[in-house]
């Protein structure tokens, strides 16, 4: 069903104060993956994003996208990390020497 906005003055009217933004992905029921997140991380281990997708596949039965996974994560205060690359055929003795002195 199509909305049609007011016309005259009623229609310059600013609709901002009505709109209340995205929906969570998650209810405040499913939201104990960020009290578990912050509790396993004070334990020193650290979810990746398929791990979330996985915990929200088995305790809701919803399919969520890994990169939604992604944005569960920031909204629990964390961001998703992973090492840089290393070249597999890397010399660290030739990469010490070649670094600076700083």
């Amino acid at each position: 069903m199509a909305r049609y906005r007011a016309m005259g003055l009623s229609g310059l009217r600013d609709g901002r104060q009505g709109n209340r933004g995205a929906p969570w992905v998650l209810t405040a029921e499913e939201q104990a993956l960020a009290a578990r997140l912050h509790a396993d991380f004070e334990q020193g281990l650290v979810w990746s994003g398929k791990e979330v997708q996985d915990w929200v596949r088995e305790t809701t039965g919803k399919t969520v996208h890994l990169g939604r996974t992604y944005e569960l994560m920031r909204a629990a205060g964390f961001s998703p990390q992973k090492p840089r690359p290393r070249h597999v055929n890397g010399d660290e003795v030739a990469k010490a020497a070649f670094k600076t002195k700083g």
